[in-house]
C-alpha cells in the first residue's frame, strides 16, 4: 500500500475538542511526501482557511504544529508580494 499524508483544513478554525468524527466530515486531501502536506498547508494558511491536522506514517501533527512547519514558507510569500509591481496592471 502506497503512504499518504493526509491534509485537513476547513474555513472555520480547529475546535478544541477534534474528534474522529469531526475529521470524518472533511475532505482529507492527500500527498505522496510530507513536504507536498507542508506546502500544501502553507497555501491553504495564505488563503486565508485554516488547517487542521497532517496524518501520515507516524506523523500526526496538530494546527499549531503545522502553522509552525509552514513559518517559514508564509515569510518566504510574504517576502515575494511586498516587491513592487508597478507598470502591471
Amino acid at each position: 500500500r502506497s503512504m499518504s499524508y493526509d491534509l485537513y483544513y476547513a474555513t472555520s478554525p480547529v475546535p478544541k475538542n477534534l474528534d474522529r468524527e469531526m475529521l470524518q466530515r472533511l475532505v482529507a486531501v492527500h500527498f505522496t511526501t510530507e513536504q507536498d502536506a507542508y506546502h500544501a498547508a502553507a497555501l491553504v494558511l495564505r488563503g486565508g482557511q485554516y488547517v487542521w491536522l497532517i496524518e501520515g506514517p507516524d506523523v500526526r501533527l496538530t494546527a499549531a504544529q503545522i502553522e509552525e512547519k509552514c513559518r517559514p514558507t508564509l515569510e518566504m510569500f510574504k517576502r515575494v508580494s511586498r516587491k513592487p509591481d508597478e507598470g502591471k496592471r
